[in-house]
Order: structure tokens, then sequence, then C-alpha cells
């Protein structure tokens, strides 16, 4: 089979731990060259993970290169204006999450590509982790359908609010709330989002403690069924992203619920003569990259570079823009109770 040749822009921590490591599992894959702003860090990345040359600008590095695909990871300015250069080029791309700063940019750059029948994803691993595709498994399986209701956990150590990252500054409420729906929330409500049709109604709780923050999102569909985010970052550094869980019920009384990345219960209307549910797990010696979903998620990417038809909704740049839309809901109703909230002190006071 014919190697996709690959231009990376990114260096960072993120990159280097995750992504560079799951592309080096797929064997169709070669890594042309990467950029940094920094050119000692472009020219180390480019001999630990084996590309011919590294740049400092990716416009130059594309057009000298003319890859077949690109790969983002960088703040959410550089989604945006990388994966538009690459729209300009004609060239797939795969960009991390979020596909842009905010709702205007993620909406400009899913029409230009569609426009132009460039094909963009965004990395929302959670989509592609190995629990979940078992989850997905068991679903059709055993024809559940959608779920009624559900829940997705997910409990980080950050950002906190001096945390001021992603190129995305600012400690008062707003900016903090931005910031971390954009950077940490997205990943979960993509996943809840996921399991619903079009989203009719969102509703959300937020409250500030300090450097932390606790978000609650309320999903529903046209069809009445309901998904909730519940998401804080009560957690010290130390323990990293402490807690990812999903919990799934659906209409014939089945249920789903999932551990993190690694197992996953599923329990029938009734119970069966060998025990009350099935019981899934990760192997303990496994590609981690494979149970997270970076490599799986990657291996998608470039089955859609060759021409396979993408799967609806999986992690496109349309599927981006429209969690991007519930975060934007949700950062819009906080603005608004503040505001609200202001304005009765002023009338109390008067």
């Amino acid at each position: 089979m014919k190697k996709i040749g690959i231009c990376f822009i990114g260096c960072g921590n993120h990159a280097n731990r995750f992504v560079y490591p799951a592309l080096s599992g797929l064997p169709d894959a070669a890594l042309l060259a990467v950029c940094s702003l920094d050119p000692e860090e472009a020219e180390t990345n480019r001999r630990r993970h084996g590309a011919a040359h590294a740049y400092t600008d990716y416009r130059e590095m594309i057009r000298r290169e003319r890859p077949e695909a690109v790969i983002v990871v960088g703040p959410p300015q550089l989604h945006f204006e990388a994966g538009a250069f690459c729209i300009e080029c004609g060239i797939p791309f795969y960009t991390e999450k979020p596909s842009g700063a905010d709702v205007r940019q993620a909406r400009e750059l899913a029409e230009r590509a569609e426009a132009a029948g460039v094909y963009g994803q965004v990395g929302f691993m959670m989509r592609h982790s190995a629990v979940i595709r078992e989850a997905g498994r068991l679903m059709a399986e055993h024809r559940t359908g959608a779920p009624e209701y559900g829940i997705v956990r997910y409990f980080t150590s950050g950002p906190y609010r001096s945390d001021e990252i992603y190129g995305m500054p600012g400690t008062d409420d707003l900016s903090f709330l931005r910031r971390y729906l954009a950077v940490q929330a997205v990943h979960p409500v993509n996943l809840a989002a996921s399991f619903l049709g079009d989203i009719a109604e969102v509703t959300s709780e937020v409250r500030f403690s300090g450097e932390n923050i606790l978000t609650e999102i309320r999903l529903k569909d046209a069809a009445g069924k309901r998904m909730n985010a519940l998401l804080h970052t009560f957690v010290a550094p130390e323990y990293g992203n402490l807690k990812f869980g999903t919990e799934l019920f659906f209409a014939d009384r089945s249920m789903i619920f999932t551990n993190a990345f690694a197992s996953l219960d599923y329990y029938p209307p009734a119970p069966s003569p060998h025990g009350n549910s099935h019981h899934w797990e990760f192997a303990a010696f496994g590609n981690s990259n494979i149970k997270m979903g970076y490599e799986t998620e990657l291996r998608y990417f470039l089955d859609c570079v060759r021409g396979n038809e993408p799967r609806e909704g999986l992690a496109t740049l349309r599927d981006s823009l429209k969690t991007m839309e519930i975060l934007e809901t949700v950062a819009n109703e906080q603005e608004k109770r503040e505001h609200d909230s202001q304005n009765s002190d002023i009338q109390r006071a008067g």
C-alpha cells in the first residue's frame, strides 16, 4: 500500500505525548516534515520522529513538501488558520480540538471546507476510544437504539483559572469559562451529543470556586432523549484527568456503564443464567493509543484521505461546529446570568 505523505504542524507536549506516537503506529503514514516556531524544537522533533525536514513556517512547509495530508496540533487560533490554509491548498487535514478559537471560526472553517470539497477532521479521541467503540458495538448487536438518558462525567486537573493557556487569556469568570469549555469540556460534550439526534435544547449550570469550575450541561434532542455532561476541576494537578465515565440507559431497560478508557459493563433488560452483565476490559498490556483513541482516530483520518466515505457526524468539522454551538450557548447563558445579577445589585443599591 502506498504511504500517505504527511506534514505535521506542532511540536508541543500534547503532540509529543500522544499524536506523534499514534502516527508512528500507522505503517502507511510517511512523516515528511515537522514545523514549530522554535527552530531548535522543530529540529529536535524532526530527529525524534524520523521526519526528513524541519520548518518554522507551516505555509512554506506545505508549499515545498506538497503533502497528501496535514496534522495540526496547537492552540485553537492555529487550528483555524492552518486549517484554512490547507483548504486553500486543497489538502485534507486533521486538527486537534477545538477547530477554532470560537464558534465563528469553527463555522467558517466548516463552511469553507465543504465549499471546497476538502476533508477536515477534528481530534475528538473519546469518540474513537476502545471503550466507546465497544459500547457502540453492543448497542448495534442488541439493537438498543439511542439511549433515552445518559451522563458523561469528566473530572480533571485543570485548566484552572490562572492557567492562561492556548492563546486564550483572561482570569475573570467569563474568560475562564470560555477557555475551559473550548479546551476541556469540548471532549465530553462532543461525546454526549454524539448519542443524540439534532439538539433542541441546551441548559446549564456553572459554579466558580477560586481556581476551580464546576459545569453541568444538559442536552435534549428533538425526540426528547437527554444527555448530561458533569464536569469540574476539583482535582489536584498530580492526579491528572482523574475521572472519565459514561452511563447510558435505554428504552428496553438495558444499561451500559464505562469506567475511564479501561472497562465497560453491559446490563441486559433481564439477567441471564450466566450472570447479570457482560464485562469488557481493554487488555492490560494493550496499545494505550488505541485504548484512548489517538491511533484509531488517525487510522480513520488516513482512510478518509484515501477516499473512504466519512461516517456521518464522526468528528468532522461540521460535527465540531455543532459542539462549539452548544458551548457558545452555555457561555452566553452564563454571561446573561452575570449581567442580570449585576442589574439586580444595582437596583437594590438604588
